[in-house]
Formats: C-alpha cells, sequence, structure tokens
C-alpha cells in the first residue's frame, strides 16, 4: 500500500514538472518560426528504396534527428544525423546542413536541404562523404510547430537512397 501511495505521489509530481516544462516551452515559442535566431530541433522518420553500387537494391527505414540556429530570416545552419536500416544492412550519416524555407506564409513553406558530411554502414570498411539532399513543404501546425513532408536523396560510397518521410521540428524562439 506505501508502495502505491509513493508511486501514485511520484507520478503526480512528475506531471507537475512536464506540465511547467510545457507551458515554458509553448510560451518561449509564441513567436517564432523561421525568424532570425531561432533555434530548430527536431528530426523525421522515413521509408526508401536503396540501389547498391555492386547490383541489388532493398527498402529502408530512417530516423534523422536535427538540430539547427537560423542565421537571417528563413535560413538555418545546423547538423543531422540519419540512420538507416534495411534487409540485413545499416548505415549512418552525420552532416552540416543548410536549410533554407521560401515564402511569407505563417501556415506553411517549401523548404530545400543540403547536407555534405561522413558516414558508414555495416559493411564494414571505411566511412566516406556523404551528401543529403532534401525538400518539401513544412505545414505549420502553430507558431513553433511543424509538421515536414520531405521527398530526400542521400549518397555514400557503394550505395545511393532515394526516399520520402515526415517529421516534425520545433521553433523555439529568441
Amino acid at each position: 500500500m506505501y508502495i502505491a501511495v509513493l508511486i501514485t505521489f511520484k507520478n503526480q509530481i512528475m506531471r507537475k514538472i512536464f506540465a511547467i516544462f510545457l507551458v515554458t516551452v509553448i510560451s518561449l515559442t509564441v513567436n517564432a518560426q523561421t525568424e532570425k535566431s531561432t533555434l530548430l530541433l527536431g528530426g523525421g522518420v522515413g521509408f526508401s528504396s536503396t540501389s547498391f553500387s555492386g547490383g541489388g537494391s532493398s527498402s529502408v527505414f530512417s530516423l534523422s534527428p536535427n538540430i539547427g540556429y537560423f542565421f537571417a530570416e528563413n535560413f538555418a545552419v545546423g547538423g543531422m544525423l540519419d540512420f538507416q536500416s534495411g534487409n540485413g544492412y545499416n548505415a549512418w550519416s552525420i552532416a552540416p546542413f543548410v536549410k533554407g524555407y521560401f515564402g511569407k506564409d505563417t501556415k506553411g513553406k517549401p523548404f530545400a536541404q543540403l547536407g555534405v558530411g561522413f558516414g558508414g554502414g555495416s559493411g564494414g570498411g571505411s566511412t566516406s562523404t556523404a551528401l543529403q539532399v532534401r525538400g518539401g513543404y513544412a505545414l505549420f501546425l502553430n507558431k513553433s510547430i511543424a509538421l515536414e513532408i520531405a521527398a530526400n536523396f542521400s549518397t555514400q560510397t557503394g550505395y545511393s537512397v532515394f526516399g520520402v518521410g515526415a517529421g516534425f521540428q520545433i521553433h523555439l524562439g529568441k
């Protein structure tokens, strides 16, 4: 009985802490989107078709977290990770990126992103140069959260990936 009360008490405290955190984040982001000095935090999941230079192809699922900073209105720089897995093959890459949003609409904007970094895979060997290109549309659900739908292309030595995906970006204001 004492343990059940203690667990309930801890859950109530955690809910209060989470609620305070959520209100703080929302209040800090009321006027954010793609303005200068805004922080970009998010990621996405995707489905891709991969073709290997030695022949063959496979279906690949990916997870891509990122963080960025708007150095100018509608333009951000940052870093991203990309983890891909499918048909017994795993790959990763890390890259700085430049991302541009186009248009003045506060409900949504098309975007393009370019990243050049390095990565590797479960096939062995050393790391190689990775090129990543994304383009899509960011639908702003409110002033600080965007749902992004995108097509992407990435290539490393030995394979290339073309796919589609979706993710969320949180735009944190000054």
